[in-house]
């Protein structure tokens, strides 16, 4: 098998891991392919159809591009042909909200939020559908506020009542005055309902509960003991050991992993007691 085909095979197999031919470059401390001083890809067989690639490392967190995708109760946000404006007309742009609004009425949809108040999104996930278009033609959507691309998101002919496609447009975060802007080549309604939407990672507070006590008498006059304290739930990681004794009389000489230790140097029966705290990160 060549090199060609190997990689053929390899990209097929793979859902999240680098490809790299035999004899190709190996991944430098930086965790990219090394490169020359342009900046390609340097093959070091010295053999130009050698393809290399320069991969920057994958940076988790990252409030920009590491993003959670959330699914909403489908929802209508826009129906053109219950608004006063009406359809989009021909070679023309309008703009609209797709989240945080209290509701979407004025742009022809539902009287409701759609579950979206309060969000800080940066991408939303909606089906567009024209309605009854004068003539052939496409829908370009794109964030609002940026420069058109020269791109379709969906294609319709004169012919057709109804056609629908399903887009991830993104939107600005921090919020806009809208969300995203549709441009029409032909005069043509529109329908868009969302169905989610891409958010940054939140942070959760942790989720913490103690255990319950385990008691341990120990006798007077320098008497030792070790309580152990219940193991957490499962699910719940230990985050502390808690330990307490009924005497000043009686220190604690150790306590780590759930035990307690102590000497009890009072004339009586003192008690030690052990616990642990334990806590979880819940479901976002």
């Amino acid at each position: 098998m060549n090199k060609f085909s190997s990689l053929v095979a390899c990209l097929a197999a793979a859902t999240s891991v680098l490809c790299i031919p035999a004899g190709a470059a190996q991944l430098g401390p930086d965790g990219r392919i090394p490169t020359d001083a342009a900046g390609a890809g340097k093959a070091p067989s010295g053999n130009p159809s050698d393809i290399v690639v320069d991969i920057a490392p994958a940076k988790f967190g990252d409030l920009n591009q590491d993003l959670v995708y959330t699914a909403v109760q489908p929802c209508r946000i826009v129906d053109t042909r219950s608004t006063a404006a009406g359809a989009i007309a021909t070679n023309s742009s309008r703009s609209f909200v797709a989240i945080n609004a209290s509701n979407f009425a004025s742009q022809g949809g539902s009287a409701t939020n759609c579950g979206t108040l309060g969000l800080s999104a940066t991408a939303v996930a909606v089906n567009f559908t024209i309605v009854s278009p004068a003539n052939g033609g496409y829908l370009t959507i794109f964030p609002f506020g940026t420069a058109q691309p020269l791109a379709a998101t969906l294609n319709y002919l004169a012919t057709d009542v109804v056609r629908g496609n399903f887009a991830i447009v993104q939107i600005p975060n921090p919020l806009s005055s809208f969300d995203f802007t549709i441009y029409a080549a032909t005069q043509t309604h529109l329908v868009a309902d969302i169905v989610g939407y891409f958010a940054p990672p939140l942070a959760t507070a942790l989720q913490c509960v103690e255990t319950a006590n385990t008691d341990l008498v120990i006798g007077p006059n320098g008497g030792t003991g070790n309580a152990v304290a219940p193991a957490c739930a499962v699910g719940y990681t230990q985050t502390a050991t808690n330990c307490e004794t009924t005497s000043w009389l009686m220190p604690l000489v150790y306590f780590q992993s759930g035990t307690c230790s102590a000497r009890n140097g009072d004339s009586t029966n003192q008690t030690l007691r052990a616990s642990r705290t334990c806590c979880r990160v819940p479901g976002r």
